[in-house]
Parts: C-alpha cells; sequence; structure tokens
C-alpha cells in the first residue's frame, strides 16, 4: 500500500506542474457548458421568449348581439394563462398593425374585421362571410406558429357557437316561432361562449415523469444538463493526460527499470491509476462546485452525486491505462485517445448532456460506461437517490474493473 502510495504522490506531483493541461481540464468544459447553456436559457430549461403580437379590433359588432366577437378574441388573446407565450399591444388600425411589424417591434399581427360578429352570430344565408388576417415576419416562425395556433383555438369556440345558434334558430322555426328564431340563436351563441363550448367539462393537469419508486421528478436546467456530459467528457481526457507519464518514463528507461524490481506490476500499476483516480475526482469536484455557485446547478443528493463521481473516476482511469498500453508513442496516445473518447461521447450521448434519449439509442448508450453514467446523473439531478442508480453505478464499475485488468496483462506482456 505504501509504494502505492508513493507512485501515486510522484506522479501528481507531476500533474500540477503541467498548467495547459490542467486548465483543459477545468475551464474547457465550464466555458462549453456556459456558452452552451446561455445560448439555451442559462440555467434555466429550454424556453423562448414570449410573441410580441399587435392586434387591430375592428370589430363593431352584430346588430342585437350582446356579444362582440372581437373583442371575445382579445380577452382569449390577453388571458393572464397566455402571458408568457404572447406579449400583446393593441393598435388602433390595421395599417398600426401591419406597421409593427414591418419594423420589428412585433413578430405577428392580427386583425380583427368590422363584420366579425356579423358572420358569427348572424344567422341565415344573407350572413357575411369575415376573413382574420395574421400578419407575421416571415423570419419568425416559432412565433407565427404560436398565434395561429391561439386564433385558431379561439375560432373553434366560435365555430361551437354558430353551431348553438343555427340549432336554436331550427328549433324555433320548427315550433312556428319564426319571430323569435334570430333572438334565440344569438341567445345560444352567448351562452355557448359564456359556458366555455365544448371544452366547459374539460381540463388539463400538468405531471412531471416519475421515478421508478414513485417520486415526482424535479426539473433539470439546460446548463446543469451539459455540464454532466462535458464533465464526464473531460474526465476522460484529462485521465488520458495524466496516464501519458506512463509512456514519457517508459521512453526515458525509468518504467522499464521499476519493472525489474520486486514490486509486483499491479502494485506499480495501481499507484499508476490512483493518481489518475486522484486527479480525475479532483478535476469532477471542482467542476461540480463551480457549477453549484457559478450555474446554480442542483446536482442532487450529496450521497449520489459522489458516488456518481468516483465511479466516473475509475472508469476515466481504468480506461485511460487500458489506452496507454496500447500505444508506444505521446503522438499515438492523443490521436487513438482522442479517437476513442469521441466515439463513445458520441454514443454514450456526452454532447447532448443528461437529455433522455428514446428508441435505439437509448439502447446504444447502455453499450457505453459513459452512457449508463449520464443516465445515472440525469436520475440525481430529477431527484433521485442511490436506491434509483443501482444499475448505473455497478454496470460503469464493471467496465472500469475489465478495463483495469486487461491494461495489466497487456503491460505484463509488454515487460515480461
Amino acid at each position: 500500500m505504501t509504494r502505492i502510495v508513493a507512485i501515486a504522490w510522484k506522479d501528481l506531483r507531476s500533474t500540477l506542474r503541467n498548467v495547459p493541461a490542467l486548465a483543459m481540464m477545468l475551464l474547457a468544459p465550464l466555458a462549453l457548458a456556459a456558452l452552451l447553456g446561455f445560448a439555451f436559457g442559462g440555467g434555466q430549461s429550454f424556453s423562448i421568449s414570449a410573441t410580441k403580437v399587435a392586434l387591430a379590433n375592428a370589430d363593431t359588432g352584430a346588430a342585437g348581439a350582446a356579444e362582440n366577437a372581437g373583442a371575445v378574441v382579445a380577452s382569449v388573446m390577453k388571458s393572464p394563462q397566455l402571458k408568457g407565450i404572447i406579449a400583446v399591444s393593441g393598435k388602433p388600425s390595421a395599417a398600426a398593425a401591419r406597421a409593427s411589424v414591418d419594423s420589428g417591434t412585433s413578430a405577428t399581427a392580427v386583425i380583427i374585421p368590422a363584420d366579425l360578429s356579423s358572420a358569427i352570430f348572424g344567422i341565415g344565408t344573407a350572413a357575411p362571410k369575415a376573413v382574420v388576417e395574421v400578419y407575421e415576419n416571415p423570419t419568425q416562425e416559432i412565433g407565427g406558429a404560436i398565434t395561429e395556433s391561439i386564433v385558431g383555438q379561439a375560432f373553434l369556440g366560435f365555430n361551437g357557437a354558430r353551431a348553438a345558434a343555427i340549432a336554436a334558430s331550427g328549433l324555433a322555426t320548427a315550433n312556428g316561432d319564426g319571430d323569435r328564431a334570430g333572438k334565440l340563436a344569438q341567445q345560444a351563441a352567448a351562452k355557448y361562449m359564456h359556458d366555455g363550448g365544448a371544452a366547459a367539462g374539460v381540463s388539463i393537469a400538468q405531471r412531471a415523469p416519475r421515478l421508478p419508486g414513485g417520486k415526482t421528478t424535479k426539473d433539470v436546467g439546460v446548463t446543469g444538463t451539459i455540464l454532466a456530459g462535458m464533465m464526464i467528457f473531460f474526465m476522460f481526457f484529462g485521465a488520458n493526460n495524466v496516464a501519458r507519464t506512463i509512456i514519457d518514463e517508459d521512453r526515458a528507461g525509468t518504467l522499464p527499470r521499476l519493472f525489474t524490481t520486486p514490486t509486483p506490476r499491479q502494485t506499480i500499476l495501481g499507484g499508476k491509476f490512483s493518481s489518475v483516480f486522484v486527479t480525475v475526482t479532483v478535476q469532477a469536484v471542482i467542476l461540480l462546485v463551480a457549477g453549484r455557485f457559478i450555474f446554480s446547478i442542483d446536482w442532487g443528493r450529496l450521497d449520489a452525486v459522489a458516488a456518481l463521481t468516483l465511479v466516473a473516476a475509475a472508469v476515466a482511469s481504468g480506461l485511460a491505462l487500458l489506452l496507454i498500453s496500447m500505444v508506444r508513442t505521446p503522438a499515438q496516445a492523443g490521436a487513438i485517445g482522442g479517437g476513442v473518447y469521441l466515439v463513445l461521447a458520441l454514443l454514450g450521448g456526452n454532447f447532448t448532456g443528461t437529455a433522455a434519449a428514446g428508441g435505439t439509442y437509448a439502447g446504444v448508450q447502455k453499450l457505453t460506461p459513459n452512457g449508463w453514467l449520464l443516465q445515472g446523473w440525469d436520475t440525481v439531478m430529477r431527484g433521485g437517490g442511490l436506491a434509483d442508480i443501482g444499475l448505473n453505478l455497478v454496470v460503469p464499475l464493471l467496465f472500469a474493473a475489465v478495463f483495469f485488468a486487461i491494461a495489466v496483462l497487456r503491460f505484463r506482456k509488454r515487460y515480461a
């Protein structure tokens, strides 16, 4: 044990002198996570700002009607439930609404014609047909689609109101009360809209996904999602940089001489493994602390976070030793290691962070140790504990043990 500590301490001092490598291990993942996180909404979940809509309501109402259809549309668009989706500003005319879009002040404009109420409440063949105009900036595709959807939903209710009016008018006419038919039609349409239409008996409940134990999950911010993936990715690279000291010692002749001593090869490699393990663990802890205090990321329960961090460090260390055992020069270590880590990151999903994958890709993720780790981070960041990530700890540990065992066998064969 003393020899393992001595070898590890020697390598750790060598690593601390490599300032460029330390900067890459710590600054690069923080910078990438910050840039991507801020691009997609900072520390919060992905969101888009409210679409600015210019509204021009020219509806004059229908003769004898108690409701103004244009006013109803305006009230729907300005309702508190939609204030986070659209921000409506009234305009005095259609020209002013269009000008607001042309100048870039608004993304879309909704122009309600003067005869809208007559088209809604007027019953009979002489009832006019009204056209509501949605004028939009072609570069604001999302805002235009949102506005069209909201206006379309409002007019679904009007269609129901018109159907109710026609039905009431038909019943009155069939009963020989033709004089009251128009009045009853308008009353039926107004009541339909006041009562909420077809959706009156329907409510929408939002519910978050649940963990296997039935616990409700927490929302995970974009920056945390990305930083978790970047952290594991750069732990792999950091481990590779530290493990390259083996190649330096091999070329200097100190490692072959060390293997000729009575010290077992697994002890020597155990010391190398320990130095890599400590380095990448410290790297991960610094990134976790920075993420918590700089980006306000809630990583989850401390015991589960600690377990995932240590297992990730073990995987990175074992894989680094395995790759170093297969190369002879630093150039080979950089090229082969970079290629292997990049492939693992693509297959495991490091570049999408802890974002849940589905279908075939979810199965591919489980072929890699980093894929299991990322799924574990996703569970912990959503409120899970150690009991919820058992497999996400055991499977990567098995990968780490296999990597280390193969590395020992290859070094034993090289220096036999």
